[in-house]
C-alpha cells in the first residue's frame, strides 16, 4: 500500500470513527474510538487493554493486522484497505447469561449481518436492489455470503482488574471483506454494485452502532429473542453435517468426525442442535469445528 493509499483509508476510517462516537457514546459513557495504521491484531491489544485494568468501552480498528486471529488460533488473513478489522471491548456480566459466549457470538452475527443487509440496501440502484441476497450466518461464528465466507467474529473473555468475580472484559473482533479481491479464492467479498463508492469506513459505521445496541440488549435477555431471526439466515440449518473436534492433529491431519447428523439449527442458548444416529445432540462453541456437505448439484 502506497503513502497516498494509506492516507485515503485512514481518512476515511477517521471520519467514520467521528460518526461513530457520536451515534454511540451517549449510552456507552466513556466511549473511545481509535484508528492505527497497523497492529498485530485488534483483538489482541485490547485483551491486553483490559488486562491491565483500563475496562472503558472501546472500538478499535487498523488498517493493517501484522497477525489476525481467527477461532481456535486459525489464522484470519486480510487485504489492507479492503477488509474490515476491528474489535470492540466491553464489560459483559456473561456467567448469568445463558448460553455465555456462544450465545453473545450468535447475537452479534445476527446484529452485523442485518446491519450490512440494511446498509446494502440502501447504497443499491434501483436496478440492483431487487437481486440480493441476504447475509448467511454459520454457527457459530463465521458470516456467508452465498456458499463462501464472507467475515468472522471472535469471542474472547477474561477476568480484569476491578471486575466482580462474574464480569469480564469481552472483546467482540469482526473480520470482514469488503472490497475485492477477497483475500482467498473461496472467500466472498461484499457487492459492490452500489449509488456510490463502497469503502471499509463506510462499512465499519454501518456494523458498530448496530452491534454495541445488540450486546445493551443481550445482557438483559439472552439469545431467546432472536432465535427464530437467526433461524432465518442460518445456512447450516436442515443441512448435513460434520463435527470434527478443533483444527487437526500437528501434523495437518483431519481430526475424526465426532458426529455427523441433519443439522436442527440452534436453540434458545445458541449451541447447534445436530440428529446424529445416536439421536439430537447438543453442541457448545468451544467444543467442535463444524462443516456443511455440499448442496447437492441438480
Amino acid at each position: 500500500m502506497t503513502a497516498t493509499d494509506l492516507a485515503a483509508v485512514m481518512a476515511d476510517l477517521h471520519g467514520a470513527a467521528e460518526r461513530i462516537w457520536m451515534r454511540c457514546e451517549a449510552d456507552w459513557p466513556g466511549l473511545t474510538v481509535e484508528v492505527l495504521p497497523e497492529v498485530d491484531s485488534t483483538n489482541t491489544r485490547l485483551v491486553q487493554q483490559g488486562r491491565q485494568g483500563t475496562c472503558h468501552p472501546s472500538i478499535l480498528t487498523a488498517v493493517t493486522q501484522t497477525a489476525g486471529r481467527g477461532r481456535m488460533g486459525r489464522n484470519w488473513q486480510a487485504q489492507p484497505g479492503a477488509t474490515l478489522t476491528c474489535s470492540v471491548g466491553l464489560v459483559v456480566d456473561l456467567d448469568r447469561i445463558p448460553g455465555g459466549g456462544t450465545a453473545l457470538s450468535l447475537a452479534v452475527g445476527l446484529a452485523v449481518a442485518e446491519a450490512l443487509d440494511a446498509g446494502l440496501q440502501g447504497a443499491q440502484t434501483d436496478a440492483t436492489a431487487p437481486n440480493m441476497q441476504p447475509i448467511g450466518l454459520k454457527w457459530p461464528n463465521d458470516l456467508w455470503l452465498g456458499e463462501r465466507k464472507l467475515g468472522g467474529i471472535l469471542i474472547e473473555a477474561c477476568p480484569a482488574p476491578g471486575l466482580s468475580p462474574t464480569e469480564r472484559w469481552v472483546v467482540i473482533g469482526l473480520g470482514l471483506n469488503v472490497l475485492p479481491p477477497p483475500p482467498m479464492p473461496e472467500a466472498a467479498c461484499l457487492p459492490q454494485a452500489t449509488q456510490r463508492a463502497l469503502t471499509v469506513g463506510a462499512v465499519w459505521a454501518w456494523v458498530v452502532p448496530a452491534l454495541l445496541a445488540r450486546v445493551r440488549q443481550f445482557v438483559n435477555t439472552g439469545f431467546a429473542p432472536w432465535q427464530a431471526a437467526y433461524a432465518r439466515r442460518d445456512v447450516l440449518q436442515g443441512r448435513t453435517v460434520q463435527l470434527t473436534a478443533g483444527l487437526g492433529t500437528a501434523g495437518g491431519a483431519p481430526q475424526p468426525a465426532l458426529a455427523t447428523g441433519l443439522c436442527q439449527g440452534v436453540d434458545s442458548d445458541g449451541a447447534l442442535l445436530v440428529h446424529t444416529p445416536a439421536g439430537l445432540q447438543r453442541w457448545q462453541t468451544g467444543e467442535v469445528s463444524v462443516r456443511p456437505a455440499p448442496h447437492p448439484v441438480h
